[in-house]
């Protein structure tokens, strides 16, 4: 996702803007790499084991953001009761001191799993992932091959670091001359211009609405600065690829894309062509991000997708 747009500050509670009457739950797990022990933040909307709904275990983008934008995913468990588990990925400014090749996709797929054996929900779950959380969650599917993954939905990504490079260069290509010259040369222009330019490329490319949703800025908040390792895993996934792998992934897949994302057709296509039991869905007229966008529209497919006919009460 872009970067973070000025005069972001602060912390926002996690629970804020979820109505008082849905059920939550907080708490941390221990994720043990080697002799370190760190700890994964999650937030459960709903009952996991009650309910007789799957769980959808959500993927935030970044690297480097937290789960607070995804939380309009709860809407499903208004309108559904679909038990929703939100997470932290590691590396949220608590450990600036590992070394840059710490930060791997594998470390990330093995946080995923390690959460979804302590909260018990290994063998039975369903997975989305949106822009960075849609990479590693097509890795983790295409390479991890886990049984208990029975519906996986990928929102706003890339399938290749090298095919998402070549859709944001094609972008900027689209905008006027002083613009693109702007973004291809800071260091000729004022903070200022350059603001203004990055500006007008997010609200094409990244979020059309203005003002921007407060829980989006929270999580752009944490993605704020490029001191953090977060943006030194990037530079490491200038190779990643999973289109050779992409066969492997044998549950049902929801591809979810936007004409003017950041993250443009060719970067998505693959997933299409190589998921055996692929669905894509156009949303039309968005962005990056459907679900503040146009989320009548988003939320009632990832429900059409996630429940079978007889249960899909109406929205």
């Amino acid at each position: 996702m872009s970067r973070a747009q000025p005069g972001i500050t602060g912390e926002a509670d996690p629970k804020a803007h979820i109505p008082a009457d849905v059920p939550t739950s907080t708490g941390t797990v221990d994720f043990i790499v080697g002799d370190r022990t760190f700890k994964t933040w999650y937030l459960v909307i709903g009952d996991l084991k009650g309910s007789g709904k799957r769980p959808l275990v959500t993927l935030h983008g970044g690297p480097g953001m937290n789960f607070v934008y995804m939380k309009p995913h709860i809407q499903l468990y208004k309108d559904a009761g679909i038990p929703i588990v939100f997470y932290n990925q590691i590396g949220l400014r608590q450990y600036p001191d590992s070394p840059a090749e710490f930060w791997t996709v594998d470390l990330f797929n093995d946080e995923l799993d390690n959460l979804l054996n302590r909260l018990e929900i290994r063998d039975d779950f369903d997975l989305i992932g949106h822009s960075w959380g849609g990479v590693f969650g097509s890795d983790y599917a295409a390479r991890r091959m886990h049984p208990g993954l029975k519906h996986l939905i990928l929102a706003n990504t890339f399938c290749s670091a090298k095919l998402y490079c070549d859709g944001t260069d094609y972008w900027k290509e689209q905008l006027p001359a002083e613009v693109k010259d702007i973004l291809k040369n800071p260091g000729k222009y004022s903070k200022e211009e350059y603001q203004k330019a990055d500006k007008l490329y997010d609200s094409l490319h990244i979020c059309k609405l203005d003002p921007w949703p407060a829980d989006l800025m929270t999580s752009l908040a944490h993605a704020k600065g490029n001191s953090h390792p977060e943006f030194r895993m990037r530079k490491r996934l200038k190779d990643w690829n999973v289109i050779d792998v992409l066969h492997n992934v044998t549950c049902p897949t929801l591809l979810i894309s936007s004409p003017n994302d950041e993250m443009w057709e060719p970067s998505i296509r693959p997933f299409f062509t190589n998921i055996p039991k692929c669905k894509w869905v156009d949303m039309h007229t968005t962005t990056h991000l459907p679900m503040y966008e146009d989320p009548e529209r988003y939320f009632s497919i990832l429900k059409d997708f996630l429940l079978p006919a007889e249960t899909n009460g109406k929205l």
